[in-house]
């Protein structure tokens, strides 16, 4: 819902004070609903003056990037020198395990306001983030993008199926009769429930049968879930207008397969908690485009240099609003496909698709390595099968090598082995084996490579 679409929300903005929270986001909003028109190029100038300003804050006040800034501002215009930047040194999240501390600004205004956060820690340990009041209302004014993209409208309601935020909690759903914060104290809103994505698939569509919400936010994996068991028990919610899914790599058939059960189109959103909102869905199709006002997004090759379109990458972000903590070049471990400019007339970059880490990367016997998609439905068809996993085995070590003449026979000509004299097909088959369970343990599923 558009601030155009409820005036309600400006008449309330006038009885707030202007410093607070949610005008705050409400001027930033109004300036992304401009800048989402402007040019690459204008929007890179945009990228240019925040990234110089976060420079020299680092460069001031955060020990780790003592002496390995210098070098990266034009002394005669002020602006980040792309060759000296490309020169950088990626930041991993092994760095920010170790280092965390030397990280953080040691030297904020007494009135900065603070707040701690983790990442989920699907690699490993979770990162222990510090963030500021500033990067929140970047934060939630792009969120208010999305919405309006997305054509939201708050005063419906709203089931949230997620990881549960905070400490467990007994009831596995929370209640929100006014929606979510900040947005409640803009326009009006109606229920918001947050589900603990842990229950159990039938009872997460039991719950959305009978609350009948016009929107669902939940993981694809869990949503995958949710479709299997419409099917399995031909029951319908034909209250729902809109699916968003966040936190997980999106197959391309999941958006059929939401369209042919649901009758409703599919959102996605990819972001970080690091980071928070690096792109989201477009509005006209269903590539991504990466919000460029609040991150400054590269894709880049195996060689270090960025892809072209049609070209998948490594993803490396640097958040413009981590004053607190400042996150240059970090590499998520997440790979995307570019995409040519949108035709919808934004200037945002274009992400096609966006694949998952790279150990969700499946190695062929012949050494490359592809991405895992699987999508397939040949699984649902089985009535006896709820749910499946993939998993691919430890590649086996290489047999040592022959000697020389170890393949020659004696009173024959020697030839080279067997499997040289007949190439495999390209791709190369793969041999896979099906074991049945009767439960999976929930959660990431990876592939080995």
């Amino acid at each position: 819902m558009t601030f155009a679409r409820n005036p309600a929300a400006y008449e309330r903005l006038r009885h707030v004070s202007p410093d607070s929270r949610e005008t705050q986001i409400a001027h930033i909003h109004h300036s992304l609903a401009a800048t989402q028109w402007w040019s690459a190029d204008r929007l890179r100038q945009l990228q240019n003056l925040r990234l110089t300003r976060l420079i020299g804050l680092a460069q001031r006040h955060v020990p780790f990037y003592a002496g390995k800034l210098e070098g990266l501002i034009d002394a005669i215009d002020g602006s980040v020198i792309p060759a000296a930047w490309a020169t950088l040194p990626l930041l991993t999240k092994a760095q920010i395990r170790s280092d965390g501390a030397r990280l953080r600004s040691q030297n904020l205004p007494s009135d900065t306001r603070l707040f701690a956060t983790k990442t989920s820690g699907s690699t490993g340990v979770p990162l222990e983030l510090v963030q500021t009041a500033e990067f929140w209302d970047n934060f939630y004014a792009t969120k208010l993008r999305l919405l309006t993209w997305h054509s939201v409208d708050l005063r419906h309601k709203t089931i949230e199926i997620l990881p549960p935020r905070g400490a467990p909690r007994a009831d596995p759903v929370r209640r929100l009769p006014a929606g979510e914060s900040p947005f409640n104290a803009i326009f009006d809103s109606g229920p918001y429930l947050r589900v603990s994505i842990f229950t159990a698939i039938e009872w997460q569509l039991e719950l959305l049968v009978r609350e009948a919400p016009q929107y669902l936010l939940t993981q694809p994996s869990n949503l995958r879930l949710l479709l299997r068991e419409l099917r399995r028990s031909g029951r319908r919610i034909p209250s729902l207008r809109l699916v968003r899914t966040q936190a997980g790599q999106l197959d391309p058939d999941l958006r059929t397969e939401c369209r042919e059960v649901l009758g409703v189109p599919l959102v996605d959103v990819y972001g970080a908690t690091e980071a928070g909102y690096i792109a989201f869905q477009c509005p006209k199709y269903d590539h991504y485009h990466v919000q460029s006002e609040l991150n400054l997004v590269e894709v880049l090759g195996d060689d270090g240099r960025p892809c072209q379109p049609g070209q998948t990458g490594r993803i490396v972000v640097t958040p413009l609003f981590a004053n607190v903590m400042p996150l240059f070049r970090y590499d998520l471990g997440d790979y995307a496909e570019v995409g040519p400019p949108c035709d919808c007339g934004r200037g945002l970059p274009v992400l096609r698709r966006i694949f998952g880490r790279q150990t969700e990367l499946l190695t062929l016997p012949s050494g490359e390595k592809r991405f895992s998609t699987f999508g397939s439905r040949i699984f649902t068809k089985i009535p006896s099968v709820a749910q499946f996993q993939i998993a691919k085995a430890p590649r086996p070590p290489p047999p040592p090598p022959r000697p020389p003449g170890a393949w020659a026979r004696p009173g024959r000509r020697r030839r080279g082995p067997p499997s040289f004299r007949f190439p495999p097909p390209a791709p190369p088959p793969l041999r896979h084996r099906i074991k049945y369970w009767q439960t999976l343990r929930r959660g990431r599923c990876c592939l080995l490579s």
